[in-house]
């Protein structure tokens, strides 16, 4: 897979939830990255961590997802982890 699913969850209003009637989503190619921008998305999926001991209480995650040799991988992290250019290709929409 040559781009990243993303998804924005939680929040306040607790976006992306199960029945939540909005949910915030996008999709981005990997060639718009700067080398640093992959690079950061890259250290995400190799910390691997569960929780995000920086995250804010109310604040956004991201749930990355790309496709890999052996299937689908997602990583979960705060949104101040998260490249801004990565964060910027969400798009809410009603379901």
């Amino acid at each position: 897979m040559d781009f990243l699913l993303v998804e924005r969850l939680g929040g306040l209003a607790g976006f992306g939830g199960n029945g939540a009637a909005l949910r915030s989503r996008g999709r981005i190619d990997l060639a718009v990255l700067t080398t640093a921008e992959r690079d950061s998305v890259e250290a995400l999926f190799a910390a691997r961590e569960g929780t995000d001991p920086g995250a804010r209480r109310d604040a956004f995650r991201y749930r990355i997802t790309r496709s890999t040799p052996r299937g689908e991988e997602s990583v979960e992290a705060g949104e101040h982890r998260v490249p801004l250019r990565v964060c910027a290709c969400v798009r809410d929409e009603f379901v």
